[in-house]
């Protein structure tokens, strides 16, 4: 019969191992898309189509469709999904933001809709709640290349919410990064589909820790020469 103290230790054990694996994000990191879509998903968390040229610097991106049929003004379906499940872009998002640096993510998008939308990212763990909304105040215009930036400090003006948790709770267990839109009142109800194009989706350090890492790449680079 196992004591007190052992089960104890096995429950908090299996905790951890359910949690996931304690990992570190690449800092910095770019997802480029060279050669298919890195196990990003759309709505449905079917894979994004991968089209190998014609992103904002002309190379290969990923793509998926939505209709907005089931969609009322201002709901915020999530379009694309970047997640430890899936281990998307192999995991280089997952992590504890804090410990590692991350100030920023940024991304391209474009859309095919015939009015202008505003693009928000969802932060959240693998457990997919809580998780952290941020959104880009400037609207995507239609066929458009465009860049949507998010501060994730925890002072930034661009979070709408954290889902009943906190900004130390969700940026230390990053495990799922997810792009959608605020469905525009001409759009609600619509059943055409919209494509959604995604590229660079980047993280970003502090320019002081780049600053330091760069550094450190030379100092090692001297030492070895």
């Amino acid at each position: 019969m196992l004591s007190m103290k052992t089960l104890y230790t096995a429950v908090l054990v299996t905790g951890m191992l359910v949690a996931g694996p304690l990992q570190a994000a690449t800092v910095p990191f770019t997802e480029d898309f060279p050669a298919d879509a890195a196990n990003w998903k759309d709505a449905a968390n079917a894979d994004l189509t991968y089209i190998a040229a014609g992103g904002p610097d002309g190379s290969g991106y990923a793509s998926g469709s939505f209709s907005f049929a089931a969609q009322n003004d201002g709901d915020t379906p999530v379009l694309l999904r970047g997640h430890d499940g899936f281990d998307s872009s192999s995991d280089a998002f997952v992590g504890n933001w804090i410990a590692d640096g991350v100030t920023e993510f940024s991304a391209f998008v474009r859309h095919s809709a015939p009015v202008p939308m505003n693009f928000f990212t969802r932060f959240v763990s693998s457990f997919n709640f809580p998780g952290a909304v941020a959104l880009d105040f400037v609207p995507v215009l239609p066929n458009t290349w465009t860049k949507v930036t998010f501060n994730v400090t925890p002072a930034s003006p661009q979070f709408l919410t954290f889902e009943t948790s906190d900004h130390t709770t969700v940026f230390s267990n990053i495990g799922n990064v997810q792009l959608g839109v605020s469905v525009p009142a001409a759009l609600a109800g619509s059943t055409f589909p919209i494509t959604f194009d995604l590229d660079q989706p980047t993280i970003t350090p502090e320019p002081a820790t780049a600053g330091l890492m760069a550094a450190g790449v030379l100092l090692m680079m001297r030492r070895r020469a």
